[in-house]
């Protein structure tokens, strides 16, 4: 029976578990058997070190569990990364602000003054302010995962990530993640996952 290891193709089903105070579980993210997590193991970029150690050496049936700490998840919080932005950089084409987009507890991507893919969460809008949050949406906290493997085989050249502009290996470049930023299936929403 073949198990992961680099190069491999391999699909996982899991949730994902944030830990609050009181060890609260409260369920994140999940991908099922009908839309697993597929990635080929040690080739696409950032998949959490801790993550990969986890799961390497399993076969196709075992399942895991595994808690892994904010330095080796997704970091502690950073306030800095809590940023008050010009109200006038969310305007539309015809000039006004768009509240349908911009609102409170919205996930918008934008980008760096360095042209690079930020997510962040709306905060608070003023007059003249908006507050975005570019902290992962996990960070500081303890992360579960918990699943099993579905699938171990060789990668085939179709396997491997394609590079876009965005340089994430994914198929598109929406909002979300999957550890790349984004989300397989479409770049959309579990906010970087492993």
């Amino acid at each position: 029976m073949e198990s992961i290891k680099t190069g491999k193709y391999i699909e996982l089903a899991y949730k994902i578990y944030s830990i609050g105070k009181d060890n609260e579980k409260v369920l994140e993210y999940e991908f099922t058997k009908d839309r697993p997590d597929r990635f080929v193991f040690g080739v696409e970029p950032g998949i959490l070190a801790e993550f990969s150690k986890n799961i390497q050496g399993l076969s196709a049936g075992d399942t895991f569990d595994f808690t892994l700490s904010p330095e080796k998840a997704f970091g502690l919080r950073d306030e800095n990364l809590v940023i008050e932005l010009d109200k006038n950089i969310f305007l539309d084409k015809e000039g006004k602000f768009n509240d349908d987009v911009v609102y409170v507890g919205n996930v918008l991507s934008m980008m760096t003054s360095d042209g690079y893919p930020a997510q962040g969460v709306v905060k608070a809008i003023s007059d003249d302010k908006v507050t975005m949050d570019f902290n992962h949406r996990l960070a500081g906290a303890n992360v579960e995962y918990e699943g099993s493997v579905e699938l171990v085989r060789d990668a085939t050249a179709d396997d491997l990530p394609q590079q876009h502009g965005c340089g994430c290996g994914c198929d598109s470049c929406g909002d979300g993640g999957c550890g790349h930023d984004h989300e397989h299936e479409g770049c959309g929403g579990c906010g970087g996952c492993h």
